[in-house]
């Protein structure tokens, strides 16, 4: 069966439970533009007194279908996580406020995306170019400890407010460099902390990002194995150490919220004060929409980087995360970004 026959299939199947189980659900199937143009068909379950409903993506149902999943478990458990969905659904937001700016002013922000890459929704949405790449804004619906719901802002959201895209990026821009500043951080230390994490499975691990963060808070004397904690920390980041490339320093470059860092590009001397600290331009490589990799004083030709992240971009990353497929170079000497 073809994906198209599938979606027809778990159309069909989630409406005969719902049918069953609710008295006024109704099945919708719709093609959800994504960044980077990518489309995705997505189910839901619509009720009239629900202000909001879970967006269930099918395209990796289809692949679990392809190994041999039955249609029938796929239709159970998206009705499952649509119950689920409504049971948690919380927002910060009341929806019935989008309309009045006053009340939506303080959770405005704003992120980057590619500008060609995403032409037929810049149509519709208010934007500002940034060297290739696009900002566009976004309302801060909730946030909590499993992840943050944002809603894209369209034209006709500052058509109503009744303020210009200059205004709206004015909010956005404030919001976002007090809220959720810059942070920067080793690559080697990012590695070793997602080595210890593996190893220590389930026990409670800390937040490197919290402002509250203590190493102490997990006893040096734990034994893991023949080793403490402390011992099995210094031998994780030594063992990372010796694998890092000769001269070659790798910084993580996004902000404490971990969403859309890669904004931090934009942020008022944020790059500056970087090359300044080493010294020298830096090779700002778009890891991805949430976070940039920063490498000062590089050697090699930026063909040899952009051909790399092309090649990351391609087998690795999920299409809706990229950036961009080349490199960007801070010249100290001029405080350009090319």
């Amino acid at each position: 069966m073809n994906y198209e026959g599938f979606v027809q299939e778990v159309q069909r199947g989630v409406k005969e439970i719902v049918e069953k189980k609710l008295e006024d659900g109704i099945v919708v199937v719709r093609n959800v533009l994504k960044n980077n143009n990518v489309r995705m068909k997505a189910i839901s379950i619509v009720r009239k007194d629900e202000d909001a409903t879970p967006t269930i993506y099918l395209q990796n149902y289809y692949e679990e279908y392809q190994r041999g999943r039955a249609i029938k478990s796929i239709c159970n458990e998206i009705y499952e996580i649509y119950l689920r969905g409504i049971d948690n659904f919380k927002t910060d937001v009341n929806i019935q406020d989008i309309s009045d700016l006053e009340k939506m002013k303080e959770v405005i922000y704003y992120k980057v995306i590619n500008y060609e890459m995403n032409k037929t929704l810049l149509s519709k949405i208010p934007h500002f170019k940034f060297l290739d790449l696009a900002i566009v804004f976004y309302i801060m619906m909730s946030k909590d400890d499993e992840g943050q719901a944002t809603a894209l802002i369209y034209n006709q959201h500052i058509a109503g407010w009744e303020i210009t895209p200059e205004e709206l990026r004015n909010i956005a821009f404030q919001n976002m460099w007090n809220n959720y500043p810059v942070v920067v951080r080793r690559m080697e230390d990012i590695v070793s902390e997602m080595i210890l994490n593996d190893i220590l499975g389930d026990e409670e691990w800390v937040d490197a990002y919290d402002d509250e963060y203590d190493e102490d808070c997990i006893s040096e004397d734990t034994e893991y194995g023949e080793y403490t904690y402390g011992e099995l920390k210094g031998i994780v980041r030594e063992e990372v150490e010796n694998l890092k490339i000769d001269d070659l320093n790798m910084y993580v470059m996004s902000n404490t919220m971990k969403l859309n860092g890669a904004a931090c590009i934009t942020y008022p001397g944020a790059i500056r004060d970087f090359a300044l600290e080493h010294n020298s331009d830096v090779y700002i490589i778009p890891s991805s929409v949430h976070e940039l990799i920063l490498i000062p004083d590089i050697k090699c030709s930026i063909d040899t980087i952009n051909d790399l992240i092309k090649d990351v971009n391609r087998r690795q990353l999920d299409p809706v995360e990229i950036l961009s497929d080349h490199a960007y170079i801070y010249r100290l000497k001029t405080g350009e970004i090319e």
